[in-house]
C-alpha cells in the first residue's frame, strides 16, 4: 500500500514538474519587442495633418533618450497622422520652435535601418508631438 502511495506521489510531481517546464519555455518571446525613441531638438517644416493626408514635420536633433542615441546630430522628418497626439504652440509650429518628437521602433534597431528604411515619400510616423 505505502509502496503504491509513492509511486503515486512520485508520478505526480513528476507530471507537473514537466508541465511547469513547459510553461515557463512557452512564456518566453523571441520577438524584438518595440520600443519609444525620444528625440529633442529644433522642429521645422511643419505641415498639419488633414483628413485626406498625413502632416508631417522635420527635427534637427540635438538629445535623445538612450535608445536613439545614434540619431544625435541629425535630421529627420516624420509623418503626423490624424490620430497622433500634438502639444502645439497656438495650434502650429514655427520653424525653429524647440521640441520633442517620439516615434516607435524595434529595440536594438539598427541607425541606418531607422534612418534609411523612410523614405521622402514615407517617412516613420511620430507617435507623439511636443512643442515648446
Amino acid at each position: 500500500m505505502r509502496r503504491k502511495a509513492l509511486v503515486l506521489v512520485a508520478l505526480t510531481l513528476a507530471t507537473a514538474s514537466v508541465a511547469f517546464a513547459t510553461t515557463a519555455q512557452a512564456s518566453k518571446s523571441q520577438a524584438n519587442p518595440n520600443v519609444t525613441y525620444i528625440l529633442k531638438g529644433t522642429l521645422s517644416n511643419f505641415t498639419p495633418a488633414s483628413t485626406t493626408a498625413n502632416g508631417s514635420v522635420t527635427i534637427s536633433v540635438n538629445h535623445s533618450n538612450y535608445h536613439a542615441h545614434a540619431l544625435v546630430g541629425q535630421q529627420l522628418t516624420f509623418a503626423i497622422a490624424t490620430t497622433t497626439p500634438t502639444n502645439l504652440m497656438g495650434g502650429t509650429i514655427n520653424d525653429g520652435a524647440r521640441g520633442i518628437v517620439k516615434f516607435r521602433a524595434p529595440l536594438h534597431e539598427s541607425n541606418t535601418t531607422l534612418t534609411t528604411a523612410p523614405t521622402a515619400s514615407t517617412p516613420m510616423t511620430a507617435s507623439q508631438v511636443i512643442a515648446r
